[in-house]
C-alpha cells in the first residue's frame, strides 16, 4: 500500500511539474523562444517550430503520466528530463549565461541548482519506475497524493529561490 501512495505521489509530482513547465513556456513564449535563440544558438525561423513543439511535447507526456498511460508516460518523462538537463547542462558549463525559461522566468539565467533540481526530478522518476505497483489507486488515495504532489511541484519550480535563501541564511 505504501508503495502505491509513493509512486502516486511521484506521478502526480512529475505530471504537474510538466504542465507547469509547459505553461510557463506558454505564458512567456516570445521569452523562451528568445531563449532558444541567445542561450542555444538556434536561429529565429527554427526556434518559432521548435518553442511550440517542446511545449507540445510537455503537455502530451504530462497527459500520460496523468492519465491511464503513466508508466510509458513516465519513461517519456525521464527521457525528456535527461535529454534537458544534458542540453542545459552542457550549455551552462560552457557558456558564460544561459537561460532556458523552463518554468517560463526569462530573466534569471540558469543556476546549479536547476541542475540539482532536474537531478533530482529524474531520481525520483526513476523511482517511479522501480517501485510502481501496477494495482490502480482509489480515489481518496490518488486525491491525497495529488495534494502531496502539488506542493513537491511549487518547492520543484522554486527550488532556486528556496536554495538560495536556505545559503544565504
Amino acid at each position: 500500500m505504501m508503495a502505491l501512495f509513493v509512486g502516486e505521489i511521484l506521478r502526480f509530482f512529475v505530471g504537474f511539474l510538466l504542465l507547469a513547465a509547459a505553461a510557463g513556456k506558454l505564458r512567456a513564449a516570445a521569452g523562451f523562444r528568445l531563449n532558444l535563440e541567445t542561450s542555444f544558438g538556434m536561429p529565429a525561423a527554427r526556434a518559432r517550430m521548435v518553442a511550440p513543439m517542446l511545449i507540445g511535447a510537455e503537455v502530451l507526456v504530462a497527459a500520460m503520466v496523468l492519465g491511464p498511460w503513466n508508466q510509458a508516460g513516465m519513461l517519456a518523462a525521464l527521457f525528456m528530463f535527461a535529454a534537458f538537463t544534458l542540453v542545459v547542462a552542457h550549455r551552462f558549463f560552457t557558456q558564460p549565461t544561459v537561460r532556458c525559461s523552463c518554468f517560463g522566468e526569462t530573466g534569471r539565467p540558469l543556476s546549479g541548482y536547476d541542475l540539482l533540481r532536474n537531478l533530482l526530478v529524474i531520481g525520483a522518476i526513476a523511482a517511479f519506475l522501480a517501485v510502481a505497483p501496477g494495482a490502480a489507486a482509489s480515489w481518496s488515495l490518488m486525491f491525497l497524493a495529488a495534494g502531496l504532489a502539488s506542493f513537491m511541484a511549487v518547492a520543484a519550480i522554486e527550488f532556486h529561490g528556496i536554495a538560495t535563501l536556505l545559503v544565504e541564511a
